[in-house]
C-alpha cells in the first residue's frame, strides 16, 4: 500500500536537458508511457519543462500523454503542442512567442477559446516581444493575472496594463544580467505598480522554475513581493522598476 501510493511521486516533475538519448528523466518518462495506463500520466505528470534541444518529433513521442500538466515550460519550439494538449488545463505557461505571433501559419494560430486557456494563470511568452494587438488579446485571458514578455515596449506594456484590470503583474523579461534598463517616456512605472522589469538566462529560469516547484520563491512570487512592496511605497525611488538588492526580495 505504501508502495503505491509513494510511486506516484515519482512522476510529478519532469525537467528534460538533452540531448534526449542521454537524458536519464527522458528515459523515465517513456518507459512509464510504455508501460502505465494513459490515465495514470494524465493523472500524475504535472509539472514538465523540456529544453529547446529536444526535436519535435521527440516531443511528440510524450507531450500528448501530459494531458494533465499543471505547469509546462517549452524552452524550444512545438508547433503541434496546442492540438495535443487542447484539452489539458495548466495554470502555468512557458512558450515562445512564434504560436501567437501575426506571421505564423494560421493553423499553428491556438485558439485562445479552448479549455487549455480557461485556467491559466501564469504566462511566460518569449523568442519575441510581444506587440500590442497580441499582447492585449493574452492580457484577457479569463483567469489570467501574471504575464512576462521579452523586451516589450513601453507602448506595448500600457496597452496591455489598460485593457487587463485584473492582470495583477506584467514583467519585462530579459534574457541578460547585464542589462541596463531602459528610461521609459512618460513612464509606466510612475502609475503602474504592476509593471517591473527582470533578468534570467535559461540556466537561471530553470533552477528558479524548479526551486518555485520546491516551494522556494521563484520568479513570479518575487515580483509578487516586489509589486506589494510599490504598492505600500517602499521602493527608492519610487519610480524604480526592477529588483535591487537593498530590497531583500
Amino acid at each position: 500500500m505504501v508502495s503505491a501510493q509513494i510511486e506516484p511521486l515519482k512522476y510529478r516533475t519532469f525537467i528534460l536537458t538533452g540531448p534526449s538519448s542521454t537524458c536519464r528523466r527522458f528515459g523515465v518518462l517513456q518507459h512509464a508511457i510504455k508501460s502505465k495506463p494513459a490515465q495514470f500520466i494524465r493523472d500524475n505528470v504535472w509539472h514538465l519543462l523540456v529544453h529547446s534541444n529536444f526535436q519535435e518529433d521527440t516531443l511528440d513521442t510524450f507531450i500528448p500523454f501530459c494531458t494533465g500538466v499543471r505547469s509546462l515550460v517549452l524552452l524550444g519550439p512545438h508547433t503541434r503542442m496546442f492540438s495535443q494538449l487542447e484539452t489539458a488545463r495548466p495554470r502555468r505557461l512557458a512558450t515562445r512567442i512564434e504560436f501567437f505571433g501575426p506571421k505564423v501559419d494560421e493553423s499553428m494560430i491556438p485558439n485562445l477559446g479552448l479549455p487549455m486557456f480557461s485556467s491559466l494563470t501564469h504566462l511566460d511568452v518569449f523568442g519575441h516581444p510581444l506587440d500590442t494587438e497580441t499582447g492585449s488579446s493574452l492580457a484577457l485571458l479569463p483567469a489570467l493575472t501574471h504575464l512576462a514578455s521579452l523586451e516589450l515596449s513601453y507602448d506595448v506594456a500600457v496597452a496591455i496594463l489598460g485593457m487587463c484590470q485584473k492582470l495583477q503583474v506584467l514583467i519585462n523579461m530579459y534574457p541578460s544580467h547585464n542589462t541596463i534598463w531602459p528610461t521609459l517616456s512618460a513612464t509606466v512605472h510612475d502609475w503602474e505598480p504592476r509593471f517591473l522589469a527582470m533578468a534570467l538566462t535559461t540556466e537561471d529560469y530553470i533552477l528558479d522554475w524548479e526551486a518555485g516547484l520546491r516551494g522556494g520563491s521563484d520568479f513570479w512570487a518575487r515580483a509578487d513581493v516586489f509589486v506589494a512592496m510599490r504598492r505600500r511605497g517602499e521602493i527608492e525611488p519610487e519610480s524604480r522598476y526592477w529588483i535591487e538588492e537593498r530590497d531583500g526580495i
